[in-house]
């Protein structure tokens, strides 16, 4: 999809809008901590043990497979519930640790023999969360501490344990562990695929920047060829009328006003150009013509030849132009072209050059399907034999409609196919 103008200036780092999104639409403020999520985990685990220790609901996990009561609850038994659940609140600060008191306090509570409950689950979570949040070399020991654990627990009872218990076991303790790892690394590569986004995108903007700079310093060089120009006119100028002032004074003040008008005009260009040098701009070492628009039937000839009908027309009164602006209308226009011949595949093209009583308008419009994903793609410009060169997707045409104070506009249009719009103010003067 070709973009616009306004999505190629300064795009915003798409993985910083989603956080934004996801912060404003998201869990509340409180609930989207870490610490606060497993408090609230840590609490619904610890009453709903609470709760089947109380109402004697038998549950099959990892504190043995006795059914009756060894020992009822004391003060003593809730405290080893809490030490199995509570922890849990920081679990993800302190994943090692909060799975030593865990792992310690149900080894204790099925060993003095209590009602078995929820609480369990407690040493599951932990080693699931030290799985996620630490490295193998960490991770692995403390798996396998768990599954000693858990098989202790079994051989340590008064009843004769069957081995596919003791395995069954295991296998949850297992599935904890994987589990828990699968999102380690499921994050490490969520991280890293950001990380590289990011850094994309960073590239993406050094490259439009620098697509920017490097386009200014062509426009620079442009009109400083036509201030040139223009001085080495005012020079000839002014030396034809010193000679002719005393025997034909009437030609010699022709000559003066000729010589004001390429004045303001070098003037004029000279504050454009001012403003778009860089200390390290090139020195300009071509002297060819500059072209303009009486030269666009051959730019679009050349078009043509590349297989692209195009229809050129003019509208208005045509009249001259001061030459920075009639150069950079022909830019325009040859971008515009440029973009058709990488972009799309049209049927016909339709250029339109407007003269207005204050403005210039321009309109290359194309019938063609879109070829690249993006109209940021570095392209080549139209052979028209004056030094061709890199361009990057609407930049060029930005920047000398706003040399000028235009507007552009660029996008799809209804029906299928693209449309560049340029207006041009022609009336400019120095203040």
């Amino acid at each position: 999809m070709r973009q616009s103008t306004a999505e190629i200036e300064r795009p915003a780092p798409r993985i910083d809008r989603l956080r934004s999104l996801t912060a404003a639409v998201g869990h509340p403020p409180f609930l989207s901590r870490p610490i606060a999520q497993d408090a609230l985990l840590a609490g619904l685990l610890t009453a709903t043990s609470l709760v089947g220790v109380l109402v004697h609901l038998h549950v099959d996990l990892p504190e043995g497979g006795e059914e009756a009561t060894v020992r009822s609850l004391d003060a003593l038994g809730l405290l080893l519930i809490l030490l199995q659940t509570v922890p849990l609140t920081w679990r993800r600060r302190a994943p090692i640790p909060v799975l030593a008191v865990t792992m310690s306090a149900l080894f204790a509570y099925s060993v003095i023999g209590y009602f078995t409950s929820f609480a369990a689950l407690g040493f599951l979570v932990a080693l699931y969360t030290a799985a996620a949040y630490r490295e193998r070399s960490v991770s692995i020991p403390a798996g396998l501490a768990a599954a000693i654990v858990v098989i202790l627990v079994y051989l340590m009872q008064k009843e004769p344990v069957e081995p596919d218990a003791i395995l069954a076991e295991c296998l949850f303790v297992g599935a904890a562990w994987f589990l828990g790892d699968g999102l380690r690394i499921r994050r490490g590569q969520v991280l890293m695929l950001e990380d590289r986004a990011s850094r994309l995108e960073r590239d993406r903007e050094e490259r439009a920047e620098r697509a920017v700079a490097d386009e200014r310093r062509v426009i620079a060089r442009e009109l400083h060829d036509v201030v040139a120009h223009n001085v080495s006119v005012i020079v000839a100028q002014a030396g034809a009328a010193q000679r002719i002032s005393a025997a034909q004074p009437r030609e010699a003040l022709a000559a003066l006003g000729s010589i004001e008008h390429t004045g303001r005009e070098a003037l004029v260009e000279m504050r454009r150009l001012m403003g778009l040098l860089r200390p390290d701009a090139e020195r300009v070492t071509r002297r060819t013509p500059q072209p303009g628009l009486d030269e666009l039937e051959t730019l679009v000839e050349q078009v043509r030849e590349a297989g692209v009908p195009v229809l050129l027309t003019f509208e208005g009164v045509r009249r001259p132009l001061p030459v920075g602006l009639d150069l950079s209308a022909y830019r325009i226009v040859q971008e515009g072209l440029t973009n058709v011949l990488k972009h799309s595949l049209p049927s016909r093209v339709d250029v339109v050059v407007r003269y207005l009583p204050r403005s210039l308008e321009l309109m290359i419009t194309d019938d063609g399907m879109n070829l690249h994903e993006e109209q940021a793609d570095q392209i080549d410009g139209v052979d028209d034999d004056r030094a061709p060169r890199i361009r990057y997707g609407h930049l060029g045409m930005r920047e000398r409609v706003a040399l000028f104070g235009g507007e552009l506009s660029a996008g799809p249009v209804s029906g299928g196919g693209y449309r560049v719009s340029a207006t041009l103010p022609t009336d400019e003067e120095l203040p």
